[in-house]
């Protein structure tokens, strides 16, 4: 564990910040969830941290001024009572403005459920900046309470680690604050979302992915997967499969398109993928099950 001394804070650092303190504590790597460092910080105008991939999502709340954000070849202009995400690998990179720097609180989660928990607050795929729904000083508020509480011992560690989880709590609720903020979510069930799921998917089924029904529903991916399943008892991913077989397996029956062309149409580019998938559905190959069926007569 690091902890910056006042002295350290004192002088220009590679952070450029001031009143900065940060923590680090030991990493087990087994862990679903663990807190990795956290912070607050002022930066001093035009400060850029370098598009480097780092480990970790290093959630960041701005309390005040301005900066921009660059990922994936996109540019964001971030400003106070907003929040962004920099994600586990993905190199990025952030200025604080020259005129109006950022100030702001930060905080890295780390673990096997890291990236479930910053889904359930709405970064999901290709979702990188989102508006602050709750009080921003009280994620400053908690990371004071971190920062001050380093001691090194298993209790301290588990009374950060309970002060992180607050500060996740809060990023969750802004993001649930958030969609309820939208009129036309509160007349939708949640049967009414798996059905328009359904159909979309099944609308759509040879060139959708399921990052796209959850685009199209305006819901987090990971919550949109849970309903899903617990209404169909299928997760969307199974049920695309299912419909995409059941439409070859009608392809087979009714036209005479050659295996690679049925492969194509209903989703699948390479063959030998789309025939494994068959047989593991029908129990016979889709050559055995045309052949088949003109054994037969059909």
């Amino acid at each position: 564990m690091t902890v910056r001394s006042t002295q350290e804070m004192e002088k220009p650092s590679l952070f450029c910040a001031r009143n900065y303190r940060g923590i680090e504590y030991f990493r087990t790597r087994n862990a679903s969830l663990y807190l990795q460092s956290c912070g607050i910080e002022r930066c001093v105008p035009g400060y850029t941290w370098p598009g480097s991939a780092r480990e970790g999502y290093h959630l960041h709340i701005v309390l005040s001024g301005k900066g921009e954000l660059r990922v994936m070849g996109r540019q964001y202009a971030i400003h106070e009572g907003q929040m962004f995400l920099v994600k586990d690998g993905e190199p990025t990179e952030y200025s604080a403005d020259t005129e109006d720097p950022w100030y702001y609180a930060w905080i890295v989660f780390c673990g096997h459920n890291a990236r479930s928990y910053m889904e359930y607050a709405g970064f999901g795929d290709g979702i990188y900046v989102q508006d602050c729904h709750v009080d921003p000083t009280a994620f400053r508020d908690i990371l004071q309470k971190i920062i001050d509480h380093p001691h090194l011992s298993y209790s301290s560690e588990i009374y950060r680690l309970s002060l992180a989880i607050q500060a996740l709590s809060l990023a969750i609720e802004s993001y649930e604050k958030s969609q309820e903020a939208r009129p036309e979510r509160n007349m939708l069930t949640v049967d009414d979302y798996v059905n328009y799921a359904v159909e979309y998917i099944q609308n759509n089924y040879a060139h959708v992915r399921i990052g796209d029904v959850a685009e199209y529903l305006g819901l987090n991916r990971t919550y949109m997967t849970s309903i899903f399943k617990r209404k169909m008892l299928l997760s969307p991913q199974e049920f695309l499969m299912q419909v995409r077989m059941d439409h070859a397996r009608d392809m087979l029956q009714q036209t005479d398109f050659s295996i690679r062309a049925i492969s194509g149409e209903v989703g699948y580019e390479d063959q030998l993928t789309f025939s494994k998938i068959f047989k593991k559905k029908f129990g016979v190959s889709p050559e055995k099950y045309r052949r088949a069926l003109r054994e037969n007569g059909l």
